[in-house]
């Protein structure tokens, strides 16, 4: 039984609209709701309550003496100096949140460097602390987007990619850890120009981005401001770093073969050498040692990761791969003396956790994070599987793959519903992390989630990942609609009841299956998904539009215009007959709330039912506790009113 509504929900303001409109509930300051039941509150907590964790303080590397470990919790940063020891936070900074901090040498003093933005806008201002005041020094310029910030070793000089809000315009700048002296702009552009690594010594900086034909990888002397190109590449360069004595650069890129692989540059001679290669997985990232003797390299292999340890110096193995993957991992960091790695690690049955990694032994030490001790445990573990879609990979048909949770009460005699969740990027992929939400969904509602990688994700070679560009956009859709025959092979899985839902890109990839496979589904999920591509283009942030040209195609081709016309939901919204629950960030930067109310008032005027949940104070996802439980309380009430009642 129920019960009793809280008085915060049952004091929802409707506002004032014309007679055509859908009623709009406010609760609290920023959040709306329409066509959502008074349920989403409750469903929320339950979900939140589901399988309780412990705080997962995410590692961020190691203090300035090396002593303890550095943690950051809810924008805050802290210091723990053992496994058993306690937090002790080291910046008190109100109202401002702490992002990808860093230590620094500020002004001789041991402080901070890091990031900050407002309300999910993505304008991160860089700011510099000594650790010693309750405020912090802006440095970055003006209104403008910062990512990307390195520290030198000496941690008396920062680099980080620019882009001024409103203009399209990126710099890359280097700056001194003083915040009153002036900023170094080393380049201007178009497009971003991402700093990697600072030399040795101090005086050149590694960088790399798009060329006017693919992309490059650069050194810049810091005292001249010249730029010498080493490398011109078809495909993208990234993680690059300078070996002990600055002669060699390492570098991770798939311009040399259908999978990322570890280079060596040879700044002398000009030589390039494969370093790993040939492994059949890409890389996922790298991490180097202090002392640059040894690097760390994570591989992807079906979503899981793979690490192994090699010799900088004698380009040999140190250690690795273990024979069984730790778990989703990210955030490598190498141990001031280079025997240990931190790390963030994520198993399918297992939330986040932060520790230590024993690359040697492979054992993993965790510090915080996990479940809860008196926490009951219910297995769920996906099966890692693949399905034959429409098209051919060479001589044989081309296999998508996908994870599948399957209910425990799904059997031929009582086949499960089933929700399909479609990653944003589309450069991304579904891996096999622990999920409270999906947990929650197929032990608590019955209902099977499948995750499938469809053609264009990343972590299967370039070839895979570039399936679905520009014109060939619609193939992506033509993988659900082949995801949804293999559904219907599945005797434990119930094809008539099938919702499918995504973020971002999963966005578009819901509504646009929608447009094609309505008569297959009982409805659909978007989250800050993308409906016109030609209306996305003209509003995304100035700061994006390059990158999405690359990726989707260039608008101001009649060609791609047309495409955009269509393969875009909103231009065949009248094809979606099932109900649309949308949720949607005020101030995304990436994909404007317009492209959700557009879509929204379309669909609409079809007669067709939609549901809505507006954020105002959230961006391009929701961060906020309590908006989180709404809307993830939003999306197990449209599953149950789908799926099961």
């Amino acid at each position: 039984m129920r019960r009793p509504l809280p008085l915060i929900l049952t004091c929802l303001v409707l506002l004032s609209a014309p007679a055509s409109a859908q009623e709009r509930r406010q609760f609290g300051d920023n959040l709306y709701l329409e066509n959502v039941p008074q349920s989403v509150l409750y469903d929320g907590r339950e979900v939140a309550g589901h399988m309780q964790t412990q705080n997962s303080y995410s590692v961020r590397g190691w203090t300035h003496d090396g002593d303890a470990m550095l943690f950051s919790y809810r924008g805050d940063l802290y210091r723990r100096a053992s496994v058993n020891g306690d937090y002790a936070k080291l910046l008190d900074l109100p109202g401002v949140s702490l992002s990808n901090a860093k230590p620094a040498s500020v002004c001789g003093r041991e402080g901070y460097v890091f990031t900050s933005d407002r309300d999910g806008d993505e304008y991160s201002a860089v700011y510099l602390t000594d650790g010693r005041s309750f405020d912090a020094d802006k440095i970055s310029p003006g209104k403008s987007r910062n990512v990307s910030v390195i520290v030198s070793d000496t941690r008396d000089r920062i680099a980080y990619a620019s882009a001024e809000a409103g203009t399209g315009v990126w710099q890359l700048i280097a700056q001194s850890t003083c915040a009153d002296e002036a900023p170094q702009v080393l380049a201007r552009g178009n497009a971003p120009f991402y700093p990697d690594d600072f030399s040795p010594a101090g005086r050149h900086l590694l960088a790399e981005g798009p060329a006017d034909e693919g992309f490059k990888l650069s050194e810049i002397d810091l005292e001249t401001g010249e730029e010498t190109i080493l490398l011109h590449a078809d495909e993208d360069i990234k993680d690059s770093a300078y070996s002990a004595d600055g002669r060699y650069i390492f570098f991770t890129s798939n311009a040399y073969s259908d999978f990322i692989e570890l280079m060596r540059y040879d700044r002398e001679t000009g030589e390039l050498i494969p370093v790993l290669s040939d492994v059949g997985f890409d890389i996922d990232g790298i991490a180097v040692a202090p002392d640059r003797s040894r690097m760390a390299v994570s591989y992807n292999r079906d979503g899981l990761s793979i690490i192994v340890v090699i010799d900088m110096n004698r380009l040999a193995l140190i250690a690795g791969p273990a024979e069984r993957s730790p778990g989703v991992v990210s955030g490598m960091r190498f141990s001031p003396d280079g025997e240990m790695l931190a790390m963030r690690v994520s198993q399918p049955e297992v939330p986040w956790r932060s520790g230590l990694y024993d690359y040697r032994t492979g054992a993993f030490e965790p510090w915080t994070g996990g479940f809860k001790p008196n926490q009951k445990m219910t297995s769920l573990i996906p099966d890692l599987t693949s399905y034959q879609t429409f098209d051919m990979d060479g001589d044989a048909p081309r296999r998508i793959p996908l994870l599948v949770y399957r209910p425990s009460t799904a059997s031929a005699e009582k086949p499960a519903p089933v929700v399909i969740f479609a990653h944003g990027g589309p450069e991304s992929q579904s891996r096999p992390s622990f999920s409270r939400f999906y947990h929650y969904i197929v032990t608590q509602m019955g209902i099977a989630v499948l995750r499938p990688n469809i053609r264009g994700s990343d972590g299967y070679g370039k070839t895979f990942e570039q399936l679905d560009e520009t014109t060939r956009r619609a193939d992506a859709i033509r993988d659900i609609g082949t995801l949804l025959d293999w559904v219907e092979e599945q005797s434990d899985l119930d094809a008539s009841r099938v919702v499918i839902a995504g973020g971002s890109y999963g966005g578009f990839v819901s509504l646009a299956s929608l447009v094609e496979y309505s008569d297959r589904l009982k409805g659909g999920i978007s989250r800050f998904g993308v409906s016109d591509f030609a209306s996305f283009m003209e509003n995304t942030e100035p700061y994006r539009v390059d990158n999405r040209r690359r990726e989707y195609g260039d608008e101001r081709d009649p060609e791609v215009a047309a495409f955009f016309r269509k393969v875009s939901p909103m231009q065949n919204a009248d094809r979606i007959t099932v109900p649309v629950l949308f949720i949607q960030g005020g101030n995304d930067p990436r994909v404007p709330q317009q492209q959700s109310e557009d879509m929204i008032a379309a669909i609409r005027a079809n007669g067709v039912r939609v549901s809505y949940v507006l954020a105002t104070d959230e961006g391009h996802g929701f961060d906020k506790s309590e908006n989180s439980r709404i809307s993830d309380g939003a999306q197990i009430a449209f599953l149950r009113e789908m799926l099961l009642d």
